[in-house]
């Protein structure tokens, strides 16, 4: 079936169940599924029909239906590929019983892993678009991103036809009759290998200039990542600038638990015409899989797509920008983060720490498992709350260390560069 074959939505939700998670927005995870719904249906009555609402909270979350039973919160990834996966631990809950399932081996972002796959044909519900998935792999999607996530959907069949990215309005929108409007765009050359979309750029460092094919990646929330052949090729390590060492846990998917991330300020970041300023960029000197020893430079993500709408014309190897937002400042804020894990029990997991920064200074190591923060249990915050903590002036983690032993730790946003 194709991605593109229209259907009866299924899954439906009565209005009162709607209601009722506007009400309860920090509630259960399944509740969060019909928010998310409720969300973007009423932020996008005037789209058409065949729009896809997204919401953006660093990646693209949409609603999708399984098997005509299942509804997920599910990121839409460019760089994913064509294929579709689900969250291993929302697979357990779901209630979902497929009959084949066996082994299968897949990389991502931090290498290569061991993961089971469905091998029961799988229909999949986006919107007005349906498509059927002969193999769907189970991974840990919620060790690289949250409890937010329940799947990964793919770019299923867009060389067949212009798939747009609103970030303006937020909604995706596959042009089926092959004429996208692109009036007011900037038109790029990209090329199109092994299901995945590179455009070229130049990035500004320390007065050096890089340029080369970055992957067009909506599966990231990060600006622009190098990889560790650009480390090598543009020797990035011995560019003049200020730099922070960022110890992260389960990078992406993959085998490799931890990595070491470096962070510095860019001068310019070039795409077309485009330029933007001051943004921060990193880079992986001992980067894995998608980030080891690849025919590209690196991977631009969200935080620089997030400016743009896009149309992606595969079968015209054309990429079309509209700059929407602009720059803007840096702001004060923390040096860590975390990955909310509430649907298992454990809080929110810190999950990226700066070296020697204000937060592990002040204690917060790895892993250890926020439970409060300004006394109020982190369960009850909205996600919305949770996407921006930053705008707090000061915060108090209760905490549970990795030992077992609780300790509290209190912190407050620093402007970085």
């Amino acid at each position: 079936m194709s991605l593109l074959s229209h259907i009866k939505p299924q899954c439906k939700l009565t209005q009162w169940n709607q209601f009722l998670h506007l009400m309860l927005a920090g509630s259960s995870h399944q509740l969060q599924v019909i928010a998310l719904a409720v969300l973007l249906s009423t932020a996008t009555v005037a789209l058409s029909n065949d729009s896809i609402p997204f919401l953006y909270r660093s990646h693209l979350y949409v609603t999708a239906c399984i098997n005509n039973e299942h509804q997920a919160n599910v990121i839409f990834d460019t760089g994913g590929s064509n294929l579709f996966g689900i969250d291993s631990v929302y697979f357990s809950a779901s209630g979902w019983h497929p009959q084949d399932i066996g082994w299968g081996r897949t990389g991502g972002a931090a290498g290569a892993t061991k993961v089971k796959v469905i091998f029961d044909p799988t229909a999949l519900s986006i919107g007005s678009l349906s498509s059927t998935y002969q193999m769907v792999p189970i991974f840990k999607l919620r060790d690289v991103i949250d409890c937010h996530v329940d799947g990964v959907w793919g770019i299923k069949d867009i060389e067949h036809h212009p798939l747009e990215i609103n970030f303006e309005h937020g909604y995706l929108k596959y042009y089926t009759d092959g004429n996208p409007p692109v009036e007011g765009y900037e038109k790029l050359p990209i090329r199109f290998e092994n299901h995945r979309i590179q455009v070229q750029a130049e990035v500004l460092i320390g007065g050096k200039s890089i340029q080369g094919w970055f992957l067009l990646d909506t599966g990231s929330g990060s600006t622009v990542d190098f990889s560790a052949s650009a480390v090598k090729q543009f020797a990035l390590e011995s560019l003049p600038g200020k730099r922070y060492i960022k110890d992260m846990t389960q990078f992406g998917i993959g085998d490799k638990a931890q990595e070491a991330i470096i962070v510095m300020q860019s001068q310019q970041i070039v795409i077309g015409t485009d330029t933007t300023s001051n943004e921060v960029i990193s880079y992986l000197p001992d980067g894995t899989g998608a980030f080891g020893e690849r025919e590209y430079a690196g991977v631009i993500g969200n935080g620089m797509l997030s400016k743009f709408n896009l149309i992606i014309d595969i079968a015209h190897n054309a990429l079309y920008l509209k700059r929407f937002k602009e720059d803007l400042p840096f702001k004060p804020n923390y040096d860590f983060a975390f990955r909310n894990r509430t649907d298992i029990g454990e809080g929110w997991i810190v999950s990226m720490l700066t070296r020697n920064g204000d937060a592990s200074r002040a204690g917060l190591q790895l892993n250890d498992r926020i439970t409060a923060i300004n006394g109020r249990p982190v369960e009850d915050y909205t996600w919305l709350e949770e996407y921006r903590l930053d705008r707090l002036p000061e915060i108090t983690l209760d905490v549970t260390g990795t030992n077992g032993e609780s300790k509290q730790i209190t912190l407050s946003p620093a402007l970085r560069w």
